[in-house]
């Protein structure tokens, strides 16, 4: 059931307009038929002297999936997985490792709210993405704090990137529609450049979908609901050296369960189905940088920004909310300097954030607050073949935690990288591997458990918390060849070999209606990610393909495979061998077709008592077309997902037990026919 809309001023009217018109991601402004018909080869992207290994989300794909949410901009990452349930109870899985004990961040910011259980972790638009980034490894010094398993860095789109090269106004009305859940959705974007250095953006996003259809026929309760998203940024590009940044953000999800990741058919499914909620988020940022001309010692940046997500629920008695507030800043310098045939970049800087947990109704309202400050330098060189980076991290923080009790240390977080280039040219060959340390202090309770808090409460060993620390490292190959079978033709080959070790894990007591918090404290045992990844392409021409694999062994505190309930429900899920093999063939310069295979190994390495995991084979299929008569001005989009109607569920959902021992799951979509069109100009 909807809620009544308490923010409904924030509607902007004129979104109805898009209601029968058009729809591409943002990122993809430009639709222009090129000269020929041969696809970009796949890169991983790494500067030369960065040293900080990611993998950027191909925001195409976004394009012809018709992504609409953070399920869908990770599909084809085997290091990724999103648990999922209702929209607004979905998280990132990192290598197993869920998202608390990520670093993550959109356009500089941190995100990551702790409001209730799985409930508005991370929120993101699809359709403002110019660039999704994932970093498993070891996280550099100036990474920020908190990448115990690793990082997600989001970055949103500007005017600049939307405007043709003769353009100064743009825009673009667009519509979407799944079959699955009857969703309706639209978008009005305006885009212009009233100088030559001056950009500005408004969006607004509306989407509608009754309740999901599983694969076989049945109807997931409580998977209703709208969501609603508008930006206005501003951004100052080039000006003199200068950049300069400004944007606001906020959305809101409507309807859907208290535990919107629970199974509908358990006591935290059905008795809570019928919630009238909101949970609401917006965002303010500000970034600038500094890098003049010709000045090597100088690239200044700045990030300055505030965030707030809130989960405020409706009930006959009145209205109770949780709250995540977080401020933070990040200042920093990078300095080029070449000494003989070295080439150093040395980077220093501090970063401060604040976290805040509320809870109030009518009658109360509490509060908790979590901070940290660092200082940090990293070193990034190159000498010939090889390349190193190297740097050392220190946080101070201080959890002041809603009863009245406090936590503080302070700590050093080194990391070192390197690598090596055996082959050059045609043929590349690179050897890598690194080390690195990450810690977390300042985590706070979830906000809806503030008021569990007991008069007999105890905090950690004497009154002191160590802070979670994680132990990185990562090695393996990448080869890349060109003209390999036939003239042309591109492919490549990565193998990752990774381990991931967190000590005191922070565990907070109070599971259950009416249980209350008496303590919080570091675990005596381990968590342990460890496994390998796989990924290999090739192309020709017209031709891309795609494989994956992942293979991942994770374990809680306990010794036992984690699992999303239990004692390991918030440090990460244990999922079956995944393998993703995706092909697209640009038949012609107006069409392209996609494939797409997912197909996740049964997980027989559960917790004792607990059934396997079955595993499950999906096939998707995709089609854009530009109609050349309709010069550059319209595109169509269709996607057929689940092709035969497959009931399952990733491994990652939760999974909870009724009688009989009966096992429950929220299952994922069935048979889903996407449809989209866009219109700009």
């Amino acid at each position: 059931m909807l809620s009544s809309r308490p923010i409904s001023q924030l509607k902007l009217s004129f979104l109805s307009i898009a209601l029968g018109l058009a729809w591409v991601p943002l990122s993809h402004a430009h639709i222009e038929h090129p000269d020929s018909i041969e696809l970009d080869e796949i890169k991983v992207e790494t500067s030369a002297l960065s040293l900080q290994l990611s993998r950027d989300v191909n925001i195409e794909d976004l394009s012809r999936t018709l992504a609409k949410d953070l399920d869908d901009v990770f599909r084809l990452e085997p290091s990724v997985q999103v648990g999922t349930g209702s929209r607004n109870a979905q998280k990132i899985f990192l290598r197993g490792v869920e998202d608390l004990l990520l670093n993550v961040q959109v356009d500089g910011a941190r995100r990551g709210a702790n409001v209730f259980h799985h409930q508005g972790r991370i929120q993101i638009d699809p359709f403002l993405l110019k660039q999704a980034r994932v970093l498993t490894g070891p996280a550099a010094a100036d990474a920020g704090p908190g990448a115990l398993g690793g990082s997600v860095v989001f970055e949103t789109v500007d005017a600049q990137d939307l405007l043709k090269a003769d353009q100064t106004f743009g825009a673009r009305v667009g519509t979407q529609y799944e079959s699955a859940s009857d969703l309706k959705g639209g978008l009005v974007s305006l885009y212009a450049q009233p100088t030559d250095h001056l950009g500005v953006l408004l969006y607004a996003r509306e989407n509608k979908n009754s309740e999901m259809r599983a694969g076989g026929g049945d109807k997931l309760k409580s998977t209703d609901g709208e969501y609603t998203n508008y930006l206005l940024k501003a951004s100052l590009l080039d000006q003199n050296g200068h950049n300069l940044r400004i944007s606001t953000q906020q959305s809101a999800n409507y309807g859907g369960a208290l535990r919107g990741n629970w199974p509908w058919q358990t006591n935290q499914g059905t008795l809570r189905a019928q919630d009238q909620q909101r949970l609401a988020e917006s965002s303010h940022n500000i970034g600038y940088q500094y890098r003049p001309e010709g000045q090597e010692q100088i690239d200044f940046r700045w990030d300055l920004y505030q965030s707030e997500t809130g989960l405020k629920r409706f009930l006959p008695t009145g209205s109770e909310e949780w709250l995540t507030q977080s401020y933070g800043t990040n200042l920093r310098n990078t300095q080029s300097v070449d000494l003989g045939a070295v080439q150093h970049s040395f980077t220093y800087g501090v970063d401060y954030f604040k976290d805040k947990g509320v809870s109030r109704d009518a009658d109360y309202s509490l509060s908790e607050t979590g901070q940290n400050f660092g200082l940090y330098l990293q070193d990034r060189l190159r000498l010939g073949a090889w390349s190193f980076s190297a740097g050392l991290r220190y946080d101070m923080y201080r959890t002041d935690y809603a009863d009245m009790y406090k936590a503080s240390g302070r700590e050093l977080s080194p990391n070192l990288s390197a690598e090596w280039d055996l082959l050059q040219g045609d043929t590349q060959l690179t050897l890598f591997a690194g080390y690195g340390e990450s810690i977390r202090g300042g985590r706070l309770n979830q906000a809806g458990w503030l008021t569990k808090y007991s008069d007999d409460f105890v905090l950690g060993e004497n009154g002191k918390l160590k802070p979670e620390a994680a132990k990185l490292s990562e090695a393996g190959l990448r080869w890349h060849d060109l003209n390999l079978f036939r003239q042309g033709d591109h492919a490549g080959l990565e193998l990752t070999f990774y381990h991931t070790r967190i000590d005191d894990y922070l565990i907070t007591t109070g599971e259950g209606p009416g249980a209350k918090t008496d303590r919080i404290f570091n675990a005596e045992g381990q968590v342990i990610s460890q496994g390998f990844e796989l990924r290999g392409h090739w192309g020709i021409e017209n031709w891309l393909l795609n494989l994956g694999y992942s293979h991942n062994r994770l374990r809680g505190y306990d010794g036992l495979p984690a699992d999303t309930t239990g004692d390991s429900a918030r440090v990460g899920a244990s999922v079956g061998n995944r393998w993703i093999l995706d092909l697209l063939w640009q038949a012609q310069p107006e069409l392209s077709l996609g494939y797409t295979l997912t197909a996740v190994e049964r997980l027989k390495d559960v917790r004792p008592g607990r059934p396997q995991k079955p595993g499950y084979v999906v096939h998707d299929l995709q089609m854009q077309w530009q109609p050349s008569l309709a010069q550059d001005q319209l595109r169509f989009i269709l996607a057929l997902e689940n092709i035969f109607d497959k009931r399952y569920a990733e491994h990652t959902s939760v999974r909870a037990f009724g009688a009989n021992s009966q096992e429950f799951v929220s299952w994922e979509a069935g048979r889903n026919l996407r449809l989209g069109m866009d219109w700009f100009f």
